[in-house]
């Protein structure tokens, strides 16, 4: 990460207003801007996580009655309030939660599906994490945010029966991948969010793995400690 002064620099201040002009209508806010981050992340998958969660955590500690702006190239430009409203897309692009849609969830839906996947062939094809276990913990800990999502993106969305196909799929995938997952990388994921609701249940694998958590992806329902609760 890199930081400028925007005065004394006149390439970046150049670039700023190249990707300003455009999205801002008000010229005096982006001419009284006076500092840049620039944040590079790496070709790791998880880079993107990183480096969003980097932003929105710097957001929280500016003063937000100045103008705070973020750009991405693979997912646009954003504005005060809308950073701290970021949520993935995919493993590549972020969206402002507040404006999903069907196209928003789909890419959800088919980023869970390709990465859950992945684990899977990993896994079973190649024997193991390949010494990267730690990434794919943050990587898994990321995907299961989005799938927490979708439990708020369904309610709002067209065809919801037709998206609730698709999320029973994952759902089994991410079941599948927690029986053959040997390092537990799945149960580790949930470490820092065990105090969501049981029926968030991939926070819980833990308790899916004892069997004390009982999870019915087809029927929309887990059973814990004798109670019915629905996903």
């Amino acid at each position: 990460m890199n930081y400028y002064i925007l005065k004394h620099h006149d390439e970046i201040r150049n670039i700023w207003c190249d990707i300003s002009k455009d999205m801002v209508k008000d010229v005096e806010q982006t001419t009284n801007v006076k500092t840049a981050f620039f944040i590079q992340p790496s070709r790791d998958r998880n880079a993107v996580f990183f480096a969003l969660s980097f932003c929105k955590e710097i957001y929280t500690i500016l003063d937000t009655n100045k103008n705070v702006f973020l750009y991405h190239g693979a997912s646009g430009f954003f504005a005060n309030e809308e950073i701290a409203n970021l949520q993935f897309m995919n493993t590549q692009q972020f969206y402002d939660s507040r404006f999903a849609n069907d196209a928003i969830a789909e890419s959800i839906i088919e980023c869970l599906n390709n990465e859950v996947t992945g684990g899977i062939e990993c896994v079973e094809e190649e024997g193991g994490w390949d010494g990267e276990e730690l990434q794919y913990i943050d990587l898994f800990r990321n995907l299961f945010k989005m799938r927490e999502q979708l439990r708020v993106l369904v309610k709002s969305i067209n065809n919801t029966a037709l998206f609730n196909a698709k999320i029973i799929d994952i759902d089994k995938l991410i079941l599948r991948l927690l029986d053959i997952d040997d390092e537990k990388l799945l149960i580790s994921a949930g470490d820092q969010n065990r105090d969501y609701p049981i029926n968030s249940w991939w926070w819980h694998l833990d308790q899916v793995k004892s069997g004390v958590l009982k999870v019915h992806v087809e029927e929309g329902f887990v059973i814990y400690q004798g109670q019915i609760v629905l996903i």
